[in-house]
């Protein structure tokens, strides 16, 4: 028989099965591979049969769980929640944004959400792990297909990706990697474009440039960044690179308004004074190179700096040099990845969207 007549047998089976009581509500049923074996079709058919059920609220499908029986409350329920739509939406989770960064990247993905008809449900946790477990419970809870993530990162892993990610819950990663993790991650060649801004520093006559960023240096975009730093400096004999944190600064705060207002600038004059000759700065963040330029201005001092993201264009009065991430790309590439990769499609290697240096003098 066709697969059109093996998965509706299927689906018919597990239907009389369940209005039986054979399988009672809270009962995990069979998985797509049980199903297959058990039933001697493939994994693709057997699904289709399970996402009948699903459709019709007869059983409900948990990522990295499996599927379980619906009371018929719990079926009603659903359908009042989702409107019918649950597994067109999608889970969409940042550590932080701002107009420099993640702004455009939000647009992107509601732009491809919109596009396919798709919802997307969205939490913010500003760098905390504990808020990130939660917001990924929540849209789990919520029934969405996928997550999109802008991790928190700090000296371990969210232990709940890590669970995610073992348990081949549809997930992809954006601007950050987790090393050694096959996550799938939509980003930018920070290595290569930090090692490309130090060049045309270098080119325009800066021997001695400094790396400034804040603490939290074991975020693999910043460490990224560094690292292309430094290997390019290591390529000129008469050049010299150092680097630099700003220890008291929040790169990641609710209110980045008051962050700014509160900002301790005596840490800017101490990284001044202990790279008394570096002519160029390159500052790992958008934030920090307008810190540290109008320390500058108030003081009278010139130095050239680079930066990496930025506002738009046609907003900016300031002389930097920018390296730009396409954000907007990147939000909707990582829709379109989700939804291959939701649709079966095995996906393990990284994206990478090309970015622009602008300002060069």
């Amino acid at each position: 028989m066709g697969k059109t007549i093996m998965y509706e047998r299927i689906y018919a089976d597990l239907l009389a099965k369940i209005q039986n009581g054979d399988y009672q509500p809270g009962d995990r049923l069979p998985s797509e591979k049980e199903s297959a074996e058990l039933y001697g079709v493939s994994r693709i058919t057997a699904k289709k049969a399970m996402d009948m059920l699903a459709k019709e609220k007869k059983i409900s499908r948990e990522p990295g769980r499996g599927s379980f029986v619906c009371s018929p409350a719990a079926a009603v329920e659903m359908k009042k929640e989702s409107g019918g739509a649950a597994n067109q939406r999608i889970g969409v989770i940042f550590d932080g944004f701002g107009s420099d960064f993640g702004t455009r990247l939000l647009q992107g993905i509601e732009s491809e959400c919109d596009r396919r008809q798709s919802d997307l449900l969205f939490k913010c946790t500003y760098g905390s792990i504990e808020k990130e477990k939660q917001a990924i419970d929540a849209a789990i809870r919520a029934g969405v297909k996928g997550i999109l993530l802008l991790c928190a990162q700090g000296d371990n892993y969210n232990s709940k990706v890590l669970e995610l990610a073992l348990n081949g819950y549809p997930l992809v990663l954006m601007d950050r990697r987790m090393q050694g993790i096959s996550i799938p991650c939509v980003r930018t060649d920070n290595y290569e474009a930090a090692n490309e801004v130090t060049k045309i520093l270098i080119a325009m006559g800066h021997k001695k440039i400094c790396f400034l960023t804040h603490a939290s240096v074991t975020t693999t975009t910043i460490h990224e960044r560094y690292e292309g730093f430094a290997h390019c400096m290591l390529k000129y004999e008469d050049a010299n690179g150092t680097f630099a944190k700003l220890e008291k600064y929040n790169h990641i705060p609710e209110d980045i308004e008051k962050e700014c207002r509160e900002f301790d600038y005596a840490q800017i004059a101490e990284i001044l004074e202990k790279n008394r000759e570096c002519t160029a700065y390159i500052a790992a963040e958008y934030r920090i190179g307008v810190l540290f330029s109008k320390y500058l201005k108030e003081h009278g001092i010139s130095k050239k700096i680079a930066v990496f993201d930025g506002i738009d264009e046609i907003y900016e009065q300031d002389d930097f040099i920018h390296v730009r991430q396409n954000e907007f790309a990147m939000g909707q590439q990582a829709v379109t990845l989700l939804e291959e990769i939701t649709t079966g499609k095995k996906q393990n290697e990284d994206i990478i969207i090309p970015y622009q240096i602008s300002g060069i003098l």
